[in-house]
């Protein structure tokens, strides 16, 4: 049976890099940093019908990884219940196993990792405001939510 990590976490905090240990091991990465880049999109802000687009495909390619019983790895900041319990939701339906891994740092590190990272396929750039706004509106799950946390710093 395929196995689905899901990703949570706020800009900087390491999910690109636990994606790519996960995927040097077998996995596929559906990565939206990586897919809008592809794409044409140079400043991380997607349109919301491309995000509506690379949501489709994902779908698809999850729903091709899981018939063939490969690993699959969600690379995506997943901040709000809503989207954490659509993605929990399509996995059920396919019967498969899910995970939610956070991966947090403390504030002072992600500002740090932004300040150091240059504009690429897994790298969007945020002003400190902007990643202090980010962070502050981020909804982490609860109590509720199964998950196993994951801290970088």
């Amino acid at each position: 049976m395929a196995q689905v990590t899901l990703l949570c976490g706020p800009a900087c905090a390491g999910k690109s890099t636990l994606a790519r240990e996960l995927e040097a091991a077998g996995a596929l990465v559906l990565s939206y940093d990586r897919e809008a880049w592809a794409r044409g999109v140079r400043d991380g802000r997607p349109s919301q019908q491309l995000v509506h687009e690379i949501d489709d495909d994902f779908h698809r390619q999850l729903a091709d990884a899981v018939a063939a019983e490969r690993p699959v790895v969600l690379d995506a900041s997943l901040s709000t219940r809503g989207v954490r319990d659509r993605w929990r939701m399509r996995c059920g339906a396919m019967g498969v196993q899910v995970e939610l891994v956070v991966v947090r740092a403390p504030l002072e590190s992600l500002l740090e990792r932004s300040h150091e990272r240059e504009p690429g396929p897994e790298s969007v750039v945020l002003s400190d405001e902007e990643l202090r706004d980010y962070v502050a509106g981020f909804e982490w799950p609860g109590d509720d939510e199964r998950h196993r946390t994951v801290d970088t710093d």
